[in-house]
């Protein structure tokens, strides 16, 4: 008899592209988030500007944070050149939060506006106010 959740591989891995500096700076990101978001669903560092992964974290296989993280950085430098608005000048991009029926989705840029960190939760398991003070305080 086969089971189909014997059988489906669990990622609980920190993996990404980067190489030194940026890859150490990457996974301390995602081990703190990890620390106090402990239930999440996936989490990513990228590079805004290249779209690569520097480090990306997943606890289902289904879910591909490499996938996705080039489409989310893609849609921050969009909104980020929609702020070239004259009646938007001085305004600057923290955070996009997505709303699924299940899940959360927060993308927090970094001070810097280099880097994009994204965080999928499901809703049964936090809140979007603490998901946004945990992005805050570890997106740096």
């Amino acid at each position: 008899m086969r089971l189909p959740f014997l059988h489906k591989t669990v990622v609980k891995k920190i993996t990404g592209d980067a190489l030194g500096i940026e890859r150490y700076k990457a996974d301390a990101v995602i081990n703190n988030l990890l620390r106090e978001l402990p239930e999440l669903v996936a989490a990513a560092v990228v590079d805004i500007q290249s779209k690569k992964t520097l480090a990306a974290y997943t606890t289902e296989a289904s879910f591909d944070p490499y996938k996705i993280s080039g489409r989310n950085a893609e849609l921050i430098s969009r909104t980020q050149k929609n702020l070239t608005a004259p009646w938007l000048a001085g305004q600057q991009l923290n955070d996009l939060i997505v709303v699924l029926d299940e899940q959360l989705h927060c993308l927090r840029t970094t001070p810097d506006g280099q880097r994009l960190c994204y965080v999928a939760v499901r809703l049964a398991d936090t809140n979007m106010a603490l998901v946004r003070d945990v992005m805050r305080r570890h997106s740096n």
